[in-house]
């Protein structure tokens, strides 16, 4: 029988705390897949994965289903814990140009058409293009594209605001395009 997270939190709060491992092998993977694209380190996205389930167990009783999905909550946790890891590394961090917040975004000029045409060359180029972005634009990319996540839940995940992020994703899209364009 499967049974939703929202069921196996409850059960959890009224203190069948052994129902979280249904939790951890629903989510696990997932997280293990986001975090390794963040890091670069499959063993270290093993120790952050950990370490998110241990702070989500010990903050359960403040997750509010009002503000996210349980899979959401989730990966914000694992993010966090992968910039404190990346800062304890002394590894640069990530940041927004606050230019970048003064941006609009406008939906209805901004389309994935120029992706339909595209030919098996040009798809490898794309590939080598997206692997020389900063890792945190692959990692917008990945959740918007690959694991298809609304950009008001990615907003939530990366404490930051989804016009911010469209505006990026735009900008990624824009200089992807004009990657292509190059040598034909």
């Amino acid at each position: 029988m499967k049974t939703d997270d929202a069921t196996i939190i409850a059960q959890i709060l009224a203190g069948e705390t052994k129902e979280f491992r249904h939790l951890m092998r629903r989510h696990g993977g997932t997280l293990l897949a986001f975090i390794e694209s963040v890091i670069g380190s499959r063993e270290e996205a093993e120790d952050i994965v950990q370490e998110t389930f241990i702070n989500a167990f010990r903050s359960l009783r403040q997750y509010d289903d009002s503000k996210a999905s349980f899979a959401t909550w989730l990966h914000r946790i694992a993010y966090h814990e992968a910039i404190r890891r990346m800062k304890r590394r002394r590894l640069p961090t990530l940041s927004w140009d606050e230019d970048e917040r003064l941006l609009k975004y406008d939906e209805e000029a901004d389309t994935d058409d120029w992706l339909a045409d595209i030919t098996e060359e040009q798809m490898q180029r794309l590939d080598k293009a997206i692997d020389l972005l900063p890792e945190y634009d692959q990692m917008l990319l990945r959740l918007y594209y690959e694991d298809d996540m609304p950009l008001k839940e990615i907003a939530y995940i990366l404490d930051s605001e989804a016009s911010i992020l469209a505006s990026r994703l735009r900008r990624i899209r824009n200089r992807l395009r004009k990657e292509l364009q190059k040598n034909r």
